[in-house]
Formats: structure tokens, sequence, C-alpha cells
């Protein structure tokens, strides 16, 4: 009995014990708008959920990886990186369990924020069903995309995004095809995310795309 309730104390403890020997680190690469205690605590309240999950799955498997010193240092490792481009963790930066580690994923909204941040502008991002109507118009300019929006589109074919500026000014568009993003899940270890919420990330990969084209901050540049 002693020793479950110590192996309890102890969950409970780890995130609080792990982010508070974390702050400095964070101090170093947060945005100076994002105090280091905020951050703390946004990662703390990630972590709480994350035990408190009626999923059992998702509460044993952070179980594990804060049961082990690899696993917390990989927690600290990838919180280290969404302090780093800013993004607020279990909200735009997600940490998912892999045996006895996590691994960080930015999200579409994370990744539509880095880009927001540098200037005032819209991304844009749609996924493409068979029974859609899409001409593309040329390498920079939004392509006419029609469709029965509410009935039965058929499957996934490939997705575009680009970004709005304004005044007429856009970022080229990124294409993917279904096949380019089953290449992506492939590669990815996230699979079973990928499996379970494929909108998203197909969405998110497109946006990373368009990121890497175009400029980007992690802090609000205006």
């Amino acid at each position: 009995m002693t020793e479950t309730v110590s192996n309890t104390v102890a969950r409970v403890e780890a995130p609080a014990a792990l982010i508070q020997a974390s702050l400095t680190e964070f101090a170093r690469v947060l945005p100076a708008g994002v105090p280091k205690e905020k951050f703390g605590q946004w990662a703390l309240t990630m972590m709480s959920k994350a035990l408190a999950s009626p999923d059992d799955k998702q509460r044993l498997a952070w179980e594990r990886v804060l049961g082990n010193g690899a696993g917390q240092a990989s927690v600290a490792v990838a919180l280290k990186e969404c302090a780093s481009l800013g993004l607020e963790p279990g909200r735009e930066y997600h940490l998912v369990p892999f045996g006895l580690a996590v691994t960080g994923i930015t999200d579409y909204k994370g990744e539509i924020r880095l880009i927001t941040n540098h200037e005032p502008c819209s991304v844009i991002a749609m996924l493409v069903h068979q029974e859609d109507k899409l001409v593309m118009t040329g390498a920079n300019i939004p392509p006419k995309h029609d469709a029965d929006w509410f009935g039965d589109r058929g499957p996934v074919i490939g997705g575009y995004s680009y970004v709005d500026y304004g005044g007429g000014r856009y970022s080229l568009v990124t294409r993917m095809s279904e096949a380019e993003f089953l290449k992506h899940r492939e590669v990815a270890k996230t699979k079973l995310v990928w499996d379970t919420w494929g909108g998203p990330m197909r969405i998110k990969t497109l946006v990373h795309a368009t990121r890497k084209m175009v400029p980007w901050s992690a802090e609000r540049r205006w």
C-alpha cells in the first residue's frame, strides 16, 4: 500500500517538478511577450489533463513517460521547442507519447499563428475531394474551387494552401495530392494521429509546407 501511495504522489508531482526545473531554459527561448510562468502553467495544465484523462491508454502512456528519466527529458526537450516557437502546449503544439518518450507536434493552428505573427494576413488551406471542381489559375493566384459543400464529395484526392496578404498579394500556392499526404503519413511517428485526425493532419501538412516558403515569426511583429 505504501509503495502504491508513493507512486501516486510521484506521478502527480512529476509534471510540476519537471516544469519548475525547466523554467530557466524556457525563459531563454520564449518570445518576449510570453512570461516563463505563463508558459509553465500552460504546460502543467496540459500534462495534468493527460494524467487525469478518462482514456486509460492516454493516461497510462503519460504515466510511463513521466516514470523514467529519458521520458522526462523528452518532455523537457519538446516543451523547449514549443517555447521557442511561442506556441501554447496542448492547443497549438502537442506532446504525443510513444513508448517511454514523447514527440512534439505543431498542429495547423500553431502553423497558422507562426505565419500570421509576421504580418497581417489570412492563411487558407483546403482539402479537395473527388467530386469537387478545382481549377488552378496561376502559381501565386488562388485556385477556383467549387463543391457540393454539404453533399457527398467523395474521398479526398489532395489539397492546397496559400497566404492572402491583402491588396491582391498572395504567396505561392502549395499543392499536394493524396499520394503525397500518405507519404508524409508513412514517415511520421504519429501514424495513429494521422489515422484518427486525418483532415487536420493533412491541413497541417499543407500549411507547414507553405510556411517554408513565406516569412514567419515566433512572436507577433505588428
